[in-house]
């Protein structure tokens, strides 16, 4: 059987230690990087950044505040934070995931 999936490093190691552990014999053909860290975020962390980047949250000065965007995204002030801020983790961390290991 020949399978293909897409995962995070961290549950691909999952998978084979799982692997591992039953016994069975499995060969890996190849693992690809993804190259977009919007790969690697949620539909719902993709759909907030998506929104900050054209309320103007990342501008330079801002044009849109914390508060703005989660008014446009019909969430709290608090809940609009936690969601960008995963994310940002998240592409942050893939970026100089090289570079820091």
């Amino acid at each position: 059987m020949i399978s293909q999936i897409t995962t995070s490093h961290e549950r691909l190691s999952q998978l084979r230690d799982e692997l591992d552990a039953t016994g069975l014999t499995y060969e890996v053909v190849s693992v690809n990087q993804s190259t977009s860290p919007t790969d690697l975020l949620t539909d719902r962390q993709r759909r907030f950044m998506t929104e900050a980047l054209e309320q103007g949250y990342y501008d330079t000065p801002r044009t849109c505040s914390l508060t703005d965007l989660a008014d446009v995204l019909d969430v709290s002030k608090s809940t609009a934070s936690v969601v960008l801020h995963n994310a940002e983790e998240t592409i942050v961390k893939e970026f100089f995931a090289e570079s820091i290991d």
